[in-house]
């Protein structure tokens, strides 16, 4: 009787599964350590696995390329940024110069006119929001000539408010602006008086029966031999059965960039 002999099919898995193991183990080996030597292996595995060394090198490099125009951007990035920031700088610094230069070339008009006597040039040393509300303080006081109930412009026609309080070498003033303050005035094209409320915040209104024509951008000055202007008309408010109509105007100068003002010694 011929005996004949099996394969043992579970022996032979395992070795397939073991050989299929250390190949991946290999695989990740020459992935992982860049400096892997080959010349741990025999030449049959070698030929086996050239093919991986070579795809390794592929992506190295490709990865190498990668990493180098990524950093190249990064660095683009960083200097664009730079640059934006530095144009932001000198485009802040542009718009806190205009503005002063314009006061500084008004200040020199009003300075050499025949006028100049009857002011006192004095500097805002704190406004809103660093105190409360329409309200300044200047850096004239008793020893400069300052008294209470001096008018204070801007560039001396333009009436800001008036002097309340007054020390050594300080001054309070209030704006006309003040909630609930009252000014006298007049629509300049049409002549016709009307009383300018505070409203706070350097905005004002005006109530006047809706039939007096008023348009927008009309200018509003102090009554008196010395008008000043205190404000252009921005738009009119009416209701339909209304027979009133509210004008709301606000001060024609921004008290954050005014750094002078003039106290009218008359």
């Amino acid at each position: 009787m011929k005996m004949t002999f099996r394969p043992n099919i579970k022996t032979s898995r395992k070795k397939r599964r073991y050989l299929v193991g250390a190949l991946i183990a290999l695989i990740l080996v020459i992935i992982i350590f860049p400096d892997f030597s080959f010349r741990i292996i025999g030449r049959p595995l070698f030929v086996l696995v050239k093919p991986l060394l070579e795809a390794k090198t592929s992506l190295l490099k490709k990865w190498e390329d990668i990493s180098i125009s990524t950093a190249e951007k990064q660095k683009i990035f960083d200097e664009n940024k730079a640059f934006r920031e530095k144009i932001a700088e000198l485009e802040a610094k542009i718009a806190l110069f205009l503005p002063m230069e314009k006061e500084n070339a008004m200040l020199k008009e009003v300075l050499s006119a025949e006028e100049k006597n009857e002011f006192i040039l004095a500097s805002i040393i704190s406004r809103p929001p660093q105190i409360i509300y329409d309200m300044l303080i200047i850096d004239v006081g008793f020893s400069n000539g300052a008294k209470e109930g001096m008018a204070v412009t801007a560039f001396g026609n333009v009436l800001l408010g008036y002097v309340t309080d007054v020390f050594d070498d300080a001054s309070k003033v209030k704006l006309i602006s003040s909630f609930g303050e009252e000014t006298n005035a007049i629509m300049e094209s049409s002549g016709i008086p009307v009383i300018a409320v505070g409203k706070s915040g350097e905005n004002f209104e005006i109530m006047l029966p809706r039939a007096v024509s008023v348009n927008a951008g009309e200018r509003i000055i102090t009554m008196g031999k010395r008008p000043m202007l205190i404000g252009i008309v921005e738009r009119i408010e009416h209701q339909t059965m209304d027979p009133l109509q509210k004008i709301i105007f606000r001060l024609p100068v921004n008290i954050q960039s005014l750094n002078h003002v003039f106290l009218l010694k008359k």
